[in-house]
């Protein structure tokens, strides 16, 4: 089972597009959120971004793990 704390964050950080802003809205530190996305990462066995400098742009399995995210999310909100 994937960590949804992990999904949570790759989610946010997906929509802001900005590791910085991801950790404010989460009331996290950025090296948390960067912490999350490598562990995510590692838990998937693939990279789901492709940073460039300081942007990044999601892979084809990001974008993959995205959509299964927001499926999950939505589940979870109905489900509550």
């Amino acid at each position: 089972m994937l960590n949804p704390q992990w999904l949570k964050t790759f989610v946010t950080l997906a929509e802001v597009g900005h590791f910085t802003r991801t950790a404010e809205q989460l009331f996290m530190t950025q090296p948390g959120v960067t912490q999350h996305i490598n562990k995510l990462e590692n838990q998937v066995g693939t990279l789901l971004l492709t940073r460039i400098g300081k942007s990044f742009e999601l892979t084809d399995a990001g974008l993959q793990l995205l959509s299964y995210a927001k499926t999950k999310i939505i589940e979870e909100e109905q489900l509550l």
